[in-house]
């Protein structure tokens, strides 16, 4: 199919909580994450019509990073110049795995271009994504719910568990964490809330990853039972009830998940306190550091006024609905 323009969508990711980010256990980071139909991303890629290839429709900071992608799968499999067209980005820096997500829908779309088929893990690896989490390439590949078990520890990780702790773009190379759990997530209503909180990423992110971590063995030990205990089974069983019981736990007695949201501070910590209250929620989460939230109901249209009248209150920019994506990236050959 060379010369045709191909189309690449995905979903984004959602975070329920890293798990092991203490300084005495085997393993490192780990994360419970699922995939969401919206926000949703879809890029184009063609071969130029001029000979140098471009990336249009993100903001500086992803254009930098697709471009250098390009550059480099452009070298590896001696393809075309290329015009990478994003119709439908991702929030930046909202939590919803953007950077790792549209990486490698563009290095899909541009392999199907070069009669290339990379593996999503391998692909990630190259691109130096998944150094901390293998969610969004575990869920752009599958898509659902899943749980990854992070790093094994090297026998120095005690003695300088900051050289090792980190997020992914500061993190040493290292493969792409495989999926422990991997199930279909239950047609559930999703209901997602873009507050106004903060941004974290670059140098700040890194002094902040480095100044509450790592934590005590106890408080990883705890989530990882919220985690394998709590969240996966639930999934598993579709037992709504039991999975909210978790999300909450997570939420509000993570000990790393507070540490989140204290970054966060007002903006995101009266959201979640609002949610706690209302009897429309059930359950609701901060996705990574954020700032966007998420939330489970049975009962959509409580919920729907709930949000409004947090946007009322300037509690909230926007808000919506959306379902699981168990499916993962989608490629079509568009004309």
């Amino acid at each position: 199919m060379t010369g045709h323009t191909v189309q690449v969508s995905g979903p984004a990711r959602l975070s329920f909580t890293l798990i092991n980010l203490d300084a005495a256990s085997l393993r490192r980071n780990g994360i419970a994450a699922m995939a969401v139909r919206r926000p949703g991303l879809t890029v184009r890629v063609r071969p130029s019509d001029d000979g140098t290839s471009r990336v249009l429709g993100v903001e500086p900071e992803t254009t930098a990073d697709l471009a250098a992608a390009l550059a480099t799968l452009e070298k590896l499999w001696e393809g075309p110049p290329a015009t990478v067209t994003v119709s439908r980005p991702l929030p930046q820096h909202c939590g919803f795995g953007s950077k790792t997500v549209s990486l490698l829908a563009v290095g899909r779309a541009y392999g199907a271009l070069c009669g290339q088929e990379p593996a999503l893990p391998q692909l990630s690896e190259l691109l130096g994504r998944g150094r901390t989490s293998g969610a969004s390439t575990g869920l752009a590949e599958f898509g659902g719910f899943l749980v990854d078990g992070g790093h094994r520890n090297p026998a120095d990780f005690a003695a300088s568990p900051a050289t090792y702790l980190r997020p992914s773009r500061f993190a040493q190379p290292v493969p792409v964490p495989k999926p422990v759990v991997r199930l279909p997530f239950p047609p559930w209503p999703v209901l997602v809330l873009m507050t106004n909180g903060r941004h974290l990423g670059g140098a700040e992110e890194l002094a902040w990853f480095q100044r509450v971590t790592p934590i005590p063995q106890e408080q990883a030990q705890r989530t990882a039972q919220l985690v394998f205990m709590g969240l996966a089974p639930a999934v598993a069983e579709r037992d709504y009830d039991a999975f909210c019981d978790a999300v909450n736990e997570i939420t509000f007695t993570g000990h790393f998940k507070r540490e989140q949201i204290a970054f966060q501070g007002r903006a995101v910590e009266d959201v979640l306190t609002a949610g706690r209250a209302s009897t429309a929620i059930d359950a609701i989460a901060l996705s990574v550091t954020g700032p966007a939230c998420f939330a489970f109901t049975r009962a959509p249209e409580a919920a729907r006024e709930w949000a409004q009248s947090l946007v009322r209150r300037g509690l909230l920019r926007d808000f919506w609905f959306t379902n699981a994506d168990n499916r993962g990236l989608t490629l079509d050959y568009v004309p």
